[in-house]
């Protein structure tokens, strides 16, 4: 059979399809080297800021904030958590941080020609940066509290908790020597910054003490604070912050202990360590090569970030002429929203970065005479040692996002764009589920505060419950904690619970996304398979690169011999693949009749045989293969012209010798004839017998079907009556065992 031939001329013009596929040809070079480029961009982006976050020292960092948790907690003569009281806070100061931060040996202190140094030695490389300082707030009575009127005789006044409208700012203790003032006074911080801590947000500012190098004007301080009740019944939290200097790392290591203590009388205390290094507080102050480095990478990576930007923001802004407006559709695809959000993280980064080198860069440390070292001395390394840590929140939650975005950018792979069709298929479902999901967790999390806030410590505020339930998704939540309080109610709640968020939101969330998956799937099914159409892309990159450098002729002739060899390589690949294909076929077509014999009178195709072909000549010729389908076999007669005079080869024989055609008879042209008749006849007990045949087949096939049925049953029968006989003799023994009890 002919194939058509290719259209060329006009007939591609009118080719809507083929203009289109010329089309996308032209411009798919150009594309896939775009998309080749974008992504060399990434790569080289997601390189450097992974290695930018992973520039600092962490190892380096952990062992530091280590020895101070264990000057200061862990290995201390009293730990912190052994703080529940005003006579043990004291304790602590005098057995634990006095030592931590002047040694145990304090012999030196009391020489008489002893000076100080001027940044305290704490051991080896350590160092006390400026000094060290003790700050305090207090509330005044009566805020925030209320005793009932019959017992205002016993307890005449009450303190509630902190509050910025309760805060305590007036002057008390002991009267000066001098002035006759009282020697406690309140000292603002206008550089100072409110602290979040566990029980209250506190302001800046406060009662404060320094700790100084000198050991025994410092000791003395604190012993008159002991003994004039520095600390009262309206002390609401205790900061003791100091700065740690190691000059082997030229690292900081800012600390805090934060004494909280709640109008119910418990004592929250935390030691909180944030290290820091000399890039943190100034980008250029630094001469290490590595942080030159670090420093020009972030100068990069914002270079980098503001492309995307204005990448994203031509994506959802268009023009009308010279007006410009907003593609609201943009907004509804989940991945930009993503992308927003990632370049906006590293936006509010890099803010946070500048802002803190602005806070640091009017710190200065005290290396003075340490004799007039005080509170105005200290370098308040705190304000920076929060913003680190807050970017560090940041660069950790928006590194998962960056390595997510990824997937992006790598959609040249089939099934990678088969997950980004599914979330975006998804999202919509997707937010109405999350929207039931934290419903159904709000809920819970006020159940179970309200239920087990006052005995279970895991529960006491809803923050602390919400904690304890999503990490029950990890299992790790210990349920044992609310059945052992509340047996019934404990119960029901977590039955509930389980079958609410996991039974119910969990397999929502499979159901969503198996049925978005289901439906990419089917979308994709319509069109021709993606990795195909990848190697095609590939192939007409590499085409279209080929010709334009002309790569074949150059190789050939650079290099004859082997472009010579290749060739014929390739051909004798070509012709083991035909011969393959060829084997292939036969051994299908072997297949195909062994199936038919085996299947014998039962063969749906007997009774049909192929088509002859249109320039069949001759009867031996009819069997021969056809692919315009099948036709009834009737044995001898194979087509209606042999039922004619001339017979099926007529329109040759009718001729003369010499071409001029023969007389024939008008009469007699379309009567039958006796050979016609006879023919039809043989043709009939043709058919009658394959009928016959056929039937008798077919008696057979069902005789053998019904034999293996009956087989089939009669093990049946024997297995039924197997398991009946077993189940006779457990009733029988369950009887016995029912008579003996």
């Amino acid at each position: 059979m002919e194939k058509p031939k290719p259209p060329t001329g006009l007939g591609i013009l009118v080719d809507e399809k083929r203009v289109n596929d010329l089309l996308t040809q032209k411009s798919g070079a150009k594309a896939i080297a775009r998309s080749g480029c974008n992504l060399a961009l990434f790569i080289c982006f997601i390189i450097l800021f992974t290695v930018l976050a992973l520039s600092e020292p962490l190892t380096d960092f952990r062992a530091l904030e280590g020895y101070v948790r264990r000057r200061f907690d862990t290995s201390a003569a009293m730990h912190l958590d052994e703080v529940t009281s005003v006579g043990s806070f004291w304790q602590y100061i005098h057995k634990s941080f006095m030592p931590g931060i002047y040694g145990n040996d304090t012999r030196p202190y009391y020489y008489p020609d002893f000076v100080p140094d001027k940044l305290l030695q704490i051991e080896g490389a350590n160092r006390l940066f400026g000094v060290a300082r003790l700050r305090m707030l207090k509330v005044v009575p009566g805020q925030a509290c209320a005793v009932k009127a019959s017992l205002e005789s016993f307890f005449p006044t009450c303190y509630g908790q902190y509050m910025v409208e309760a805060h305590d700012m007036d002057a008390y203790g002991p009267p000066d020597p001098v002035t006759g003032d009282p020697i406690y006074n309140f000292i603002s911080d206008p550089t100072g910054v409110q602290v979040t801590g566990k029980v209250a947000t506190y302001a800046a500012g406060g009662f404060m003490q320094a700790f100084t190098s000198n050991h025994n004007e410092t000791n003395s301080a604190l012993l008159l604070m002991e003994n004039e009740d520095f600390l009262g019944p309206g002390t609401r939290v205790i900061f003791i912050d100091w700065t740690i200097f190691n000059f082997n790392l030229n690292c900081y290591a800012v600390c805090r202990l934060m004494f909280e203590i709640a109008p119910s009388g418990n004592w929250v205390n935390e030691l909180q360590v944030t290290v820091l290094m000399q890039r943190h507080m100034n980008p250029i102050a630094s001469r290490t090569t590595g942080d030159w480095l670090a420093l020009l990478g972030e100068v990069i990576l914002v270079l980098f970030v503001l492309r995307y930007l204005l990448e994203e923001a031509s994506e959802f802004v268009g023009f009308r002429g010279r007006y410009p407006y907003i593609k609201w559709d943009y907004f509804s695809d989940a991945w930009n929203i993503l992308d927003w959000l990632n370049l906006g993280l590293m936006v509010f980064t890099l803010g946070m970065r500048i802002s803190t080198w602005g806070l640091a860069g009017n710190l200065q440390v005290y290396i003075g005479d340490p004799a007039k070292q005080s509170i105005a001395t200290f370098s308040d390394l705190s304000g920076v040692a929060t913003n680190v840590r807050l970017i560090h929140s940041v660069l950790a939650f928006n590194t998962v996002l960056t390595w997510f975005k990824a997937v992006k950018y790598i959609a040249i792979l089939p099934y990678i764009t088969t997950f980004m069709q599914t979330v975006s298929m998804s999202q919509r479902a997707l937010s109405s589920f999350v929207a039931v999901f934290f419903a159904l967790l709000f809920g819970f999390v006020l159940a179970y505060s309200v239920a087990f806030g006052e005995q279970v410590p895991q529960f006491r505020t809803p923050w602390m419950t919400f904690v304890f339930l999503t990490s029950s998704f990890l299992g790790n939540a210990d349920m044992n904690l609310v059945y052992e309080q509340a047996p019934l109610l404990g119960t029901v709640l977590i039955m509930l619970f389980v079958l609410a968020m996991f039974f119910v939101s969990v397999n929502l969330f499979y159901s969503i996304m198996i049925s978005a998956l289901a439906d990419v799937k089917k979308e994709e099914e319509k069109g021709a398979a993606k990795w195909d159409q990848t190697k095609e892309k590939m192939k007409d990159f590499w085409s279209t690169i080929s010709e334009s450098l002309r790569l074949e002729y150059r190789f050939k002739k650079g290099l004859p011999g082997l472009y010579s060899r290749l060739k014929r390589w390739k051909k004798s690949i070509e012709e083991k693949e035909n011969e393959r294909d060829e084997e292939l076929r036969k051994r299908e077509a072997q297949k195909k009749q062994a199936a038919a014999v085996a299947l014998g009178p039962g063969n749906p195709s007997l009774g049909r045989r192929k088509k002859p072909a249109a320039n069949t000549l001759s009867i031996d010729d009819v069997e021969s293969e056809s692919d315009n389908g099948s036709d009834v076999d009737l044995g001898p007669l194979v087509d209606k012209a042999q039922l004619t005079k001339q017979g099926m080869f007529g329109d040759v024989l009718a001729d003369g010798d010499f071409g001029v055609p023969m007389l024939q008879d008008e009469m007699d042209e379309g009567q039958a004839s006796a050979q016609s008749i006879q023919l039809c006849i043989k043709a009939t007990r043709h058919v009658v017998d394959g009928i016959v045949d056929r039937t008798y087949g077919a008696r057979g096939v069902l005789m053998a079907e019904m034999a293996e049925s009956k087989d089939v049953l009669f093990r049946v029968g024997s297995v039924l009556e197997v398991l009946s006989k077993r189940a006779n003799d457990l009733v029988a023994q369950q009887q016995q065992l029912l008579k003996h009890f």
